[in-house]
C-alpha cells in the first residue's frame, strides 16, 4: 500500500464547538470513568510500509461545488481518512501517547476537538477497558486570585499547538503541564504542573510561572516589570526509558521583532529569551521549581507543533538544550509592502540561522553552548531542531528547516557539547522538486518539520515532511508527503550514516500540505506517529454566509501509526493493539 493523507487545516474549530461538547459541566463533574466500546475494530491489522488514501476530487471540481458549513465539509472529508478508507474505528482519544512501567498507553482525553477544557485530563487502560482520569479545576484555584478564578475554571488548551503528553519518570509519577489564561483578553498566561503518583486517578498541582506566586520569576533587573512567557515545551523522553527525574520545563519570552520583520508572520524574526527551568524533588519528595536559567538572548520562538521533536535531556547532573538562534545580523531588503524579502542559501549557504546546543551543569550552576548546525531560511521559526543521546553518551542533533536541506551532527565525546562532528546534510535525494530555501551546495532537500526518537540499538528515527513530484501520483508540480528515514553510528567507518528516505504517507491531495506528527515511544520499544495534516484551500477551508472562512481542525480526523520493527513496517493503531502490549 501507500499513502495519500488527509488534510485538516491549521486553525481550529471554534472554542463554540468545545463549549457545546462540555455544555453545563462544572469542575466537580469530572469524575473517573470508563467507556466500554461496542466496536474495538481495527483488530483486522494492515501491516504497510507506505500509506495511501484516497485523492480528493480534483481542485477544478471542488471549487465548482464548495462547501457551505463545517458539517458539509466534515461529511465530505470522512471517506478519504483513515478511519473509513481503512475500516479503523479506534475507541481511544487519538493524541500522541505516553507509557508507563506497565507500558499501559496514556492520551490527552479528546472528543476529535483540538480546544479542550484544561480540566480534560488523560484516557488509559484499566481492566480492559478505558478509563478518563481528568484533573479537578479546584485544585488551581488557589495560585489564582478572586478575579481570575472564574476564568481558570472555564479554561480551554489548544493541545494541536501545546506539548499536552504525559510525562512519567522511573518512579512511575506521572506529569504533565497546564498552559492557563488568566485574563479575559487572554493576554496573561501562566504555567502549572500536574502531578499524579497513582497514574492519573490524584493529581496534585505545581505552579510554575504567573499565578499568585509565581508572577515575578521573569522580573525584569531593576524594574517592575514581570513578563510572562509566550511559548513553552517540557523534557519528555527520547527513548523508550522513563525520565530519570522531575522534567524540566522551557520558556520563550520574545521581545519583539528583529530590524524589517515587524509587518511580517510572527513565525518570522521573532526573537526573545529562552529559559531552562529545573523542576527537583526536595527531601521530603515534594515538586519544587527552581530559578529558571538564561540560555539565549537570541533565541527564535518555540515551535511545538513543528515536528516536536526533544530540545531537552537530562544526563546525570547535566541538562543538554538545543533550539534556534536568530541571526541578528541579516537585515533583509523589503518589497513594496514593506515585508522582508527572505533570499536563498547562496553557493556559501548564507544567509542562515544556527541552531545551538547548551550544556547545564546542575552542580557547578554553568551553562556552555555552542553553535552546532546551520539552518534556513533564515530567521524562520519553522527551522526547530532536535536531539537525542545514544546510550554510550553521544548526542545527535538535527536542524530544522522549512523547504530546506536538514543538516545534522554528532558530539564527539560523551555528554559534552564542546566537539562535535562536521555538519552533514540529511537527505540530498533527488525527490523531482527543490523547493528554493534548499541549498545549493546539495542534491534534494525541500524538507520541514523534524520529528525525531532514538531506538535500544541506538537508530534514530525521524519523521518529516517531503516536497516531491511524481505524476504516477498527483500530475502537478509538487505534493508533500509524510517521509521516514532512520540512521546510526557506523563504528566501521566511525561516522553516523542515514539511510534512504521512505514516504510513509502521500498526501490525498496535491500542492501545499502542512503535517502535524508527534513521535513517542513504549517501554517495548515500539515507534508511534501520531498525525494529520491541513491544507488551506476546499474541502479544509469553508466560508460562512459573511464570506469569512472557517477551517476544519487537523484533530478531527487525526491517526496513529505504530512499528514494532524498527520502523520496517507500520499499522495503524488498534484497541487491541494497545491490550496486547501491556506488562503485568
Amino acid at each position: 500500500m501507500n499513502v495519500s493523507k488527509a488534510r485538516y487545516t491549521v486553525a481550529s474549530i471554534g472554542v463554540a464547538l468545545v463549549i457545546g461538547y462540555f455544555s453545563g459541566k462544572k469542575y466537580s463533574d469530572f469524575s473517573p470513568r470508563k467507556t466500554v466500546s461496542e466496536d474495538l475494530a481495527s483488530s483486522s491489522r494492515i501491516e504497510f510500509e507506505t500509506l495511501k488514501l484516497r485523492a480528493f476530487p480534483s481542485p477544478d471540481k471542488l471549487e465548482k461545488k464548495p462547501m457551505r458549513s463545517l458539517k458539509e465539509a466534515t461529511d465530505f472529508i470522512a471517506p478519504y481518512h483513515e478511519r473509513q478508507d481503512f475500516k479503523w474505528h479506534p475507541s481511544y482519544a487519538v493524541s500522541s501517547p505516553s507509557f508507563d512501567s506497565k507500558n499501559r498507553p496514556y492520551f490527552r482525553y479528546n472528543d476529535r476537538q483540538q480546544t479542550v477544557p484544561v480540566a480534560n485530563g488523560f484516557q488509559t487502560l484499566r481492566d480492559g477497558s478505558w478509563t478518563h482520569f481528568p484533573f479537578m479545576a479546584s485544585q488551581l484555584l488557589p495560585f489564582y486570585d478572586q478575579k481570575a478564578q472564574d476564568i481558570i475554571l472555564n479554561s480551554v488548551q489548544d493541545i494541536l499547538w501545546d506539548p499536552k503528553m504525559a510525562v512519567f519518570d522511573n518512579s512511575d509519577r506521572m506529569y504533565t503541564v497546564l498552559r492557563l489564561k488568566t485574563t479575559v483578553f487572554n493576554k496573561d498566561t501562566s504555567y502549572v504542573m500536574m502531578y499524579s503518583d497513582d497514574q492519573g486517578l490524584n493529581w496534585a498541582a505545581l505552579p510554575l510561572v504567573g499565578t499568585k506566586d509565581t508572577a515575578c520569576v521573569f522580573r525584569v533587573l531593576g524594574t517592575n516589570n514581570c513578563p510572562l512567557p509566550q511559548l513553552y515545551d517540557l523534557e519528555r523522553p527520547y527513548n523508550r526509558a522513563p525520565l530519570s527525574r522531575p522534567p524540566a520545563m522551557l520558556y520563550f519570552l520574545s521581545d519583539g521583532k528583529l530590524p524589517g520583520f515587524e509587518k511580517t508572520y510572527s513565525w518570522l524574526g521573532t526573537v526573545g529569551k529562552l529559559y531552562l527551568q529545573p523542576i527537583s524533588k526536595n527531601s521530603q519528595g515534594k515538586l519544587v521549581a527552581e530559578k529558571p536559567v538564561l540560555l539565549s538572548l537570541s533565541a527564535q520562538e518555540i515551535g511545538y507543533r513543528s515536528g516536536s521533536s526533544p530540545k531537552i535531556i537530562r544526563s546525570g547532573s547535566k541538562y543538554f538544550v538545543t533550539w534556534l538562534e536568530a541571526n541578528r545580523d541579516f537585515v533583509p531588503k523589503l518589497d513594496q509592502k514593506g515585508n522582508p524579502i527572505i533570499p536563498k542559501p547562496d553557493q556559501n549557504n548564507r544567509p542562515y540561522s544556527e541552531i545551538w546546543v547548551a550544556e547545564y551543569d546542575l552542580k557547578t550552576k554553568r551553562v556552555t553552548k555552542k553553535a552546532v548546525l546551520k539552518s534556513w531560511p533564515v530567521n524562520d521559526t519553522h527551522n526547530q531542531p532536535g536531539i537525542v543521546r545514544t546510550w554510550d553518551g553521544n548526542l545527535i542533533v538535527v536542524s530544522g528547516g522549512h523547504g530546506s536541506h536538514f543538516t545534522s551532527a554528532y558530539s564527539l565525546k560523551p555528554d559534552s557539547v564542546l566537539e562535535w562532528s562536521k555538519e552533514e546534510p540529511m537527505n540530498t535525494a533527488d525527490t523531482g522538486y527543490k523547493s528554493n530555501y534548499s541549498s545549493p551546495l546539495w542534491t534534494g532537500g525541500s524538507q520541514t518539520y523534524i520529528s525525531m526518537m532514538i531506538g535500544a540499538d541506538d537508530t534514530v528515527h525521524t519523521v518529516y515532511r517531503q516536497w516531491m513530484h511524481d505524476k504516477n501520483i498527483f500530475d502537478f508540480e509538487y505534493f508533500g508527503a509524510l517521509v521516514y528515514q532512520n540512521g546510526k553510528f557506523d563504528r566501521k567507518s566511525n561516522s553516523f550514516q542515514w539511510n534512504k528516505a521512505r514516504v510513509l504517507v502521500y498526501p490525498n491531495a496535491p500542492e501545499y500540505t502542512h503535517w502535524y506528527q508527534v513521535m513517542s515511544m513504549d517501554r517495548k520499544d515500539n515507534i508511534y506517529v501520531e498525525y494529520s495534516n491541513m491544507r488551506p484551500y476546499p474541502p479544509y477551508l469553508v466560508k460562512d454566509a459573511k464570506g469569512q472562512p472557517e477551517f476544519i481542525s487537523p484533530y478531527l480526523n487525526n491517526a496513529l501509526m505504530r512499528s514494532e520493527n524498527s520502523g520496517k513496517t507500520w499499522s495503524l493503531v488498534s484497541d487491541d493493539d494497545l491490550k496486547k502490549a501491556q506488562t503485568k
